[in-house]
């Protein structure tokens, strides 16, 4: 064979089984380990959220609503200065 034929048949050959390696099945992922069950002497842990919910103030409605009070808490304006001088 001839040196240009051999390199494309090495070629065609690589990638030939890069393809096939590409399409091969993926291995399944592991399970991860399981806990074991607790035992019945065990108390039942209390649960983290309560069974009830909470009402929850919302104070955005007296401060908005409110327009003293915005007038006080507004950020005062800046001056901007220009850096331009002149034409440019």
């Amino acid at each position: 064979m001839s040196k240009t034929l051999r390199t494309f048949f090495l070629l065609g050959l690589t990638t030939g089984l890069l393809g096939l390696f590409g399409c091969a099945k993926a291995t399944p992922p592991t399970e991860a380990p399981t806990q074991p069950q607790p035992s019945e002497n065990t108390p039942d842990p209390e649960p983290a959220f309560p069974s009830e919910p909470t009402a929850e103030v919302n104070y955005c409605l007296d401060c908005h609503t409110d327009k003293e009070r915005l007038i006080e808490t507004a950020k005062p304006e800046e001056k901007v200065v220009s850096e331009n001088k002149g034409t440019g």
